[in-house]
């Protein structure tokens, strides 16, 4: 493994493309859509003309000259393929791309372990990597939240908002990429504690950040194969971009925070490590966590680093 440091960040200027159109899941109807929303309310955020297509879109008096696209596999079907616009692609192996040329296509792949077997692979910062060779970048996801919003969740923390109750937005499944299996050992010990465990799915973004914030705790847990694999889990730095301690049984999260949060791959355990140091934890220990995700754990950290990937690729001998 070779270490590049330091990596310069420089913003892709709007002479390479001209607009971005986030091309896939529209909000809420998959999982992925939520980091589609991320990166398009980020690109807006930093003065990009940024649009959201589906395959459903009529789109046939649209402009897609010098356009930035980012996209997924499994909604990629009818994207326009041109040979004047850039492609930043994310579990994409259509080989419809190999028809375009190489420096205008960039891969990116969310950080696992699995990364290190890749020959020549290059660390830009904890977490995040990339290979020029493959024109892959890897890193995690972030919180949807921007600067701004967080500092001013900040201002707004009291704890006499939090409720007796643990709160979790999103999917609890069982099978091979579940998370059942892990969260039932947390459940069981907030029940043996008269602690409720509250979950929800379908809520509106600022129903979301409101729930979050006046739980009493609001843990990131991974299922068995996301722990095995060393996942990040996004859910993590939107919590603690909302205003909650991490509590998570992901060990590289745990390591991405500077091992400032509540880690125990022991889910049953966790809950009285996380209930144990919730009773010590400071308004200034929290503000510094949202320090932490506010400078280097949202959309726009990731799209700087990908816009400077961009960059070294279309500059690269490869």
């Amino acid at each position: 493994m070779k270490y590049l440091l330091p990596f310069i960040l420089i913003f892709a200027s709007l002479n390479s493309f001209e607009k971005v159109v986030i091309w896939g899941h529209k909000l809420h109807s998959h999982t992925h859509s939520y980091v589609h929303n991320g990166f398009y309310i980020a690109f807006t955020h930093l003065g990009y003309p940024t649009y959201w297509f589906d395959d459903a879109d009529d789109l046939s008096g649209f402009d897609f000259s010098r356009t930035l696209f980012l996209t997924e596999g499994q909604v990629d079907h009818n994207i326009p393929l041109r040979e004047d616009c850039v492609y930043l692609l994310h579990n994409c192996t259509d080989p419809k791309y190999r028809s375009l040329p190489k420096n205008n296509v960039l891969f990116f792949q969310v950080f696992t372990d699995s990364i290190f077997s890749v020959p020549n692979l290059v660390r830009l910062d904890t977490c995040i990597y990339y290979d020029l060779a493959g024109r892959c970048l890897y890193m995690p996801w972030a919180t949807d939240l921007l600067p701004e919003q967080i500092e001013a969740i900040k201002q707004e923390l009291a704890s006499d908002k939090a409720q007796a109750s643990v709160c979790w937005v999103g999917t609890i499944g069982e099978g091979m990429f579940g998370n059942l299996e892990e969260l039932r050992p947390f459940m069981r010990a907030c029940m043996e504690n008269g602690i409720a465990f509250s979950h929800k799915c379908g809520l509106s973004l600022d129903e979301h950040r409101q729930f979050i914030q006046e739980s009493w705790m609001a843990p990131a847990i991974v299922g068995t194969w996301q722990k095995e694999q060393g996942y990040i889990p996004c859910r993590l730095f939107k919590n603690i971009s909302y205003g909650k301690m991490g509590v998570t049984n992901s060990k590289h999260a745990y390591e991405l925070f500077e091992k400032k949060i509540v880690y125990n791959p022991n889910t049953y355990q966790l809950f009285y490590d996380a209930k144990k140091r919730l009773d010590a934890f400071s308004l200034e220990e929290q503000y510094a966590l949202m320090d932490l995700v506010k400078t280097k754990h949202t959309f726009i950290q990731r799209i700087e680093t990908l816009l400077a990937f961009l960059k070294l690729v279309q500059s690269s001998p490869y």
